[in-house]
């Protein structure tokens, strides 16, 4: 099976892979709770095992969905990113909750 690939990609193949810090998803993890939840799940874990934040036993990270967007997500939309965390949060993979004071 071929990728289909632009000019520029069968000029320069090497640049167009790792490139960039890559996602990773477990297709059996995608496979049961969906693609997009799979890959925003993994990249929560991703940044939870670095920064080590805790709260009342739990770890957490913090970001702005915009946040999401720019770091990690830019392929998907706002709306997208925060429909996907309410699925997440829904099946109870994910708790969100806003610790800022001054919101």
């Amino acid at each position: 099976m071929k990728c289909p690939s632009t000019a520029a990609a069968k000029s320069r193949p090497q640049q167009l892979l790792l490139e960039d810090q890559p996602l990773i998803v477990l297709p059996a993890l995608a496979v049961a709770i969906g693609l997009n939840e799979a890959i925003a799940l993994q990249q929560v874990h991703y940044w939870i095992q670095r920064t080590g934040h805790e709260r009342d036993g739990r770890k957490w990270v913090y970001n702005s969905i915009r946040q999401w967007r720019e770091d990690n997500f830019p392929f998907w939309s706002e709306d997208t990113i925060q429909r996907t965390f309410k699925k997440l949060q829904s099946l109870g993979l994910l708790v969100v909750d806003n610790f800022n004071k001054a919101r």
